[in-house]
Formats: C-alpha cells, structure tokens, sequence
C-alpha cells in the first residue's frame, strides 16, 4: 500500500524501567525507524514527561521537534489545581503559539485523579480549542470515568493511545456512543479486528500508531495494509485522520 504514513504513537526518551530500549529510544533511533519503515511524521512524546517532571520533559520534547519537522510535539500536562503550570487559559494558548497541536495526561505516572472534578477545568479549555488529548488507556483502564469525561466534552477529541482487543467488550460501547474518542491501533493486533470495528464507529475515526520502541511499527503497518477494507479507509487510518484532528485545533 502506497502512502504517506503518520504515526500517532511514539516515544522520546528512555525509560528508567527498560534500559535495553535506550538506543531506540534516542532522538537518533526514533528517526532512523522512521527511515526504516517509510513512516512520514510522527506525534512524539516525552518519556521525561512522565519519569522526571513534565516541565523538563516539554522542554526536551519542544527542542528536539523544533529541530526536525517530521515530529509533532505531544507535550504532558498535568491538572491545574497543582499551580505546576499557568492556569489553562494562558498555558493552552501559548502552546499552540509554539506549534503544539496535541497534549497528553498520564494520571497513573504524576498520582492524580482523571475525571471532570479534578481536570474540568484543563478538559474545557482543550474543548475549546478543539485541542485532542492523548490518554494511554493501557494505563487508564476506568471505562466508565472515560465515557463521563467523553460526555461531559463532547468537542474534546480524546485519543486513546495503546488501545488493544483485550479491551473491546468494555470499549466497543463507549465507543459506539462516544463520537469524540478516537482509538490509536498499535495494540490492536487481531485478525480481522479492523474489518469487525469499522462498521461499529468508522474508519475516520481510527488512528495508526507505532508504540515505539516498545513495539515495531511491522505489526500495525501490516495489520492495516492486509486488512479486507477499502483504500480509502486505510488512507485514513495511516494519515488523514491524524492530520484532520491536529489541524482541527483552534487559537
């Protein structure tokens, strides 16, 4: 399949917990497996965002994408109630001035709780400039606070990063009711498990996503290219939803 691939899901950076990913997990290595598997761009988190702090970690991650235009920043918030960051209001803004079109919350890392009490006011500045939220639902498995989130923002577009079969009899419904989330498919290794999802909530909103370094981009790269659906949908899948969502964002 002939296209222009665009990855949702990759990481910078090494993490304390697997050494034998740290050169795969440079700067270095992350473009040379774009290279290796003809991957176009990338949307790139901080593995500093979650081990170190935040702060150090945007830092590193806006540096190293303002250097190399293939990657897209995914830089790591935290709620506003810590005062770690300025209010939402000013800080949002001023993201998207230096170019970030997407953000992500990793509750199980910084020790928070992820729901509309604690992150209300974060989650309505992100709706308001349609601005999509990475949530690594491997580590964030609460369906239910997912589906409230979802409802109580319908225009935040939330990204769920590692979503995998394990999951489906809990998320087939709230994807189906939700049209906000938007499942990223690196996990979701399973036979005919694109032909069986599409018909539930569409190819548009669908998202390729490599996992790097822990996983090979071969796997979602092949389970897309061999998958019974049609050209269209796949060009969607590897590229244009990506580039819809970010380019959705607004000032």
């Amino acid at each position: 399949m002939s296209v222009q691939w665009f990855d949702a899901c990759a990481r910078l950076g090494l993490l304390r917990a697997r050494p034998h990913y740290e050169p795969q997990g440079s700067l270095e290595g992350l473009l040379a497996a774009l290279d290796r598997f003809g991957i176009t761009e990338a949307l790139v988190y901080s593995a500093c965002g979650d081990e170190t702090h935040p702060s150090v970690g945007n830092r590193l991650l806006l540096d190293a994408t303002r250097a190399n235009p293939r990657l897209h920043a995914c830089v790591t918030l935290l709620p506003p109630a810590t005062r770690e960051f300025p209010p939402p209001a000013e800080h949002i803004p001023a993201l998207i001035d230096q170019g970030v079109r997407a953000v992500r919350l990793t509750p199980s890392a910084h020790g928070y709780a992820f729901n509309s009490q604690f992150c209300g006011e974060l989650l309505e500045v992100l709706q308001q400039h349609r601005m999509p939220l990475c949530i690594n639902i491997s580590l964030f498995a609460d369906w239910v606070v997912l589906d409230a989130v979802a409802g109580d923002f319908p225009q935040l577009p939330i990204v769920l990063t590692s979503f995998s079969y394990g999951m489906t009899r809990n998320a087939y419904g709230v994807l189906a009711r939700r049209k906000n989330i938007y499942p990223e498919l690196h996990g979701y290794e399973v036979h005919d498990g694109l032909e069986d999802l599409i018909p539930l909530i569409g190819a548009e909103r669908l998202l390729f996503g490599s996992g790097w370094p822990e996983f090979t981009p071969a796997s979602a790269m092949t389970m897309l290219a061999c998958a019974r659906i049609s050209r269209q949908e796949k060009l969607r899948i590897a590229r244009e939803n990506l580039v819809g969502l970010l380019g959705g964002v607004k000032r």
